[in-house]
């Protein structure tokens, strides 16, 4: 069974997404930990410099993208910054410290906050050219 190639571009930008996600956590707690880095300040500068190379991941890996307009990463950029916030600001005041109910509202913003991504992502960053959408 072959996958369309707008499933595999999904999975793709999935494995791109994922993999920052964890390169960020891993460094940003790493930082906090043993360079005793103040957390909000290191979480926000790794995250902004996270941004250039998860574009081009997304760009090389994800959707195979050749070339892009020239706003593509001002708004892939946007699109970050603009996801954690919404998504950090639904979760933070729907906290409810039962581990459960935490666990299910942060995977339901994430969740969508990525199909939203993706489809920004696929429809106006990295739309393919007309002769190619075919």
């Amino acid at each position: 069974m072959k996958l369309s190639p707008q499933v595999m571009s999904f999975v793709r930008f999935l494995a791109v997404g994922g993999s920052f996600s964890l390169g960020y956590a891993i460094v940003t707690a790493g930082l906090i930990r043993f360079a005793d880095a103040p957390p909000l300040m290191t979480s926000v500068i790794v995250y902004l410099l996270c941004i250039p190379a998860a574009f081009w991941a997304q760009k090389k890996i994800a959707f195979r993208a050749d070339q892009t307009g020239k706003s593509a990463m001002l708004i892939y950029g946007a699109t970050q910054v603009a996801s954690l916030a919404v998504v950090s600001t639904i979760t933070s005041r729907f906290v409810t410290k039962n581990f459960v109910f935490d666990t299910v509202i942060f995977l339901v913003t994430a969740g969508t906050a990525a199909v939203i991504s993706y489809l920004i992502c696929r429809y106006i960053i990295f739309r393919p050219a007309a002769s190619d959408a075919q």
